[in-house]
């Protein structure tokens, strides 16, 4: 079998498989409901608590505090965990590695297929929260919109990356997932001091707060932090990124998956 080009073939192939699958599952439709707290947020926020703080003010606050702390997490969590832990508590996990296809190939497809939908979620959460702030006085601009809104789409692809990996290591690994999603990363990204760096989002926000498309230093959770510079952090997230992809394939080939009765 030649792994370079039955790869991407079968990779493709669980990809299209899985997707209708994930995208009707009930943990893409609670997903639906969560996306939607950061649109709400901000629709009563500049209704009912009128625009005090001006559109761009808000859409600071949402997207840093709840966009890219809390749903992207969440969600990363929720449907990454998925792509190999479901077919190991549902017993199906051998079905596919009977066939005579790569193993990587199995988490590639499923976890591409779960990326694929929360990319959509985490979008039209982000942009929803834009829009609604836009069109107030001091509204948001572009520019403040589109880095924060990338930042928060690379965060679900980190954290569903995460989640995939630690759902092929160990049972029940959402816990696990949700533990360092909100006990590690809150702590160590909300404390003063170097230890910002040892979490993912003291590099996500490094993304926006690096440059100048706003002025993130007037939100209190930026007072006391030192951001390195965009470009840098992009690299560190693309490292991180490559070196769980990489061990979530070489473990998901190698790992023998024995079944409790």
């Amino acid at each position: 079998m030649n792994l370079l080009t039955e790869l991407p073939r079968a990779t493709w192939l669980i990809f299209r498989m899985h997707l209708a699958s994930t995208a009707a599952s009930r943990r893409a439709l609670a997903g639906i409901l969560f996306a939607a707290i950061p649109p709400l947020f901000a629709f009563l926020a500049m209704t009912i608590g009128g625009s005090n703080e001006g559109g761009e003010r808000v859409f600071m606050y949402l997207g840093v505090l709840v966009l890219l702390q809390v749903v992207a997490p969440a969600l990363g969590v929720f449907l990454g965990i998925g792509a190999i832990a479901d077919e190991t508590e549902a017993r199906t996990i051998t079905y596919p590695f009977t066939r005579p296809i790569p193993r990587a190939s199995v988490f590639l497809g499923r976890w591409m297929a779960s990326l694929l939908v929360l990319t959509v979620l985490l979008l039209a959460s982000g942009a929803g929260v834009a829009a609604i702030t836009m069109g107030a006085e001091g509204g948001t601009s572009p520019e403040a919109a589109t880095a924060l809104i990338g930042a928060t789409l690379i965060a679900g692809v980190l954290y569903s990356l995460g989640a995939a990996v630690i759902g092929v290591i160990f049972k029940r690994g959402q816990v696990i997932a949700l533990g360092y999603a909100f006990a590690f990363e809150v702590m160590l990204a909300n404390i003063p001091g170097s230890a910002q760096k040892l979490s993912l989002q003291y590099y996500l926000r490094s993304l926006f707060a690096g440059g100048d498309s706003a002025d993130w230093r007037s939100l209190e959770v930026f007072s006391r932090a030192e951001f390195i510079e965009s470009s840098a952090s992009a690299e560190r997230l693309l490292i991180t990124a490559a070196v769980l992809l990489a061990v979530g394939c070489i473990t998901v080939t190698r790992k023998q998956f024995v079944l409790s009765s």
